[in-house]
């Protein structure tokens, strides 16, 4: 049965306007989003198969959903979605003081955790390390001369930021630094000591865990 023909009062949109939010569960929250279903499947029905594929919600960020045979606009929908509340998460740590690991790790986790490839970005801090912005930089293999060392700086260089803290991710969930990971760092830590940029940590982020680089001694 169509969600149009069910009762007002368990129709997904209704109550999340409603109730909230917290009222629904993943699969009407994405019910939502998909906005329609088809002759056959209505659009909870199509949620609840989609989640059930994937292993769970946080699977979204990572499927290719017109391969799991969505349309192509229902899959931009939510792909658009998840990007803007990636965004809206990250925006509300602008300010925040990253003085240690586990601080990094809350306000840059969200652009990084979500992606199947190594990916770097730089946070710019002032001098009591209240984060100014993140800057996305490299896309790829991290390790060794893949970076460029200069480019890591060209934002901290412009903005007059007093340190920067890097954090990259390992998709594989492992967060234990490599050999390229530590010799790239100190590479970075010596350029920053040319520049007056100070270089506070490079924080590698896994599957709900985090490496500090200082806390190893590397910075």
């Amino acid at each position: 049965m169509p969600i149009r023909d069910w009762p007002e009062a368990i129709r997904p949109r209704e109550r999340l306007i409603r109730d909230g939010p917290p009222a629904l569960s993943d699969a009407q929250l994405l019910a939502v989003i998909i906005g329609s279903g088809t002759k056959r499947r209505s659009a909870l029905d199509i949620a609840e198969a989609l989640i059930h594929s994937i292993g769970g919600v946080g699977g979204l960020a990572r499927a290719d959903l017109t391969v799991l045979g969505l349309g192509a606009a229902t899959a931009a929908r939510i792909v658009a979605a998840l990007e803007l509340g990636r965004r809206a998460l990250a925006a509300e740590r602008d300010g925040d003081i990253l003085d240690t690991p586990a601080a990094a790790e809350r306000a840059l986790a969200p652009h990084l955790a979500h992606r199947d490839r190594e990916a770097l970005v730089v946070a710019l801090l002032t001098r009591k390390q209240r984060l100014i912005a993140v800057i996305p930089v490299y896309a790829g293999n991290v390790a060794g001369t893949s970076v460029r060392i200069g480019e890591l700086f060209t934002e901290a260089l412009r903005r007059n930021a007093a340190g920067i803290l890097l954090a990259h991710n390992h998709p594989s969930g492992d967060p234990e630094p490599s050999a390229d990971d530590v010799r790239t760092t100190r590479d970075v830590v010596a350029a920053g000591r040319l520049l007056g940029v100070s270089v506070v940590d490079h924080v590698i982020i896994g599957a709900g865990r985090h490496v500090s680089l200082r806390e190893r001694g590397v910075v």
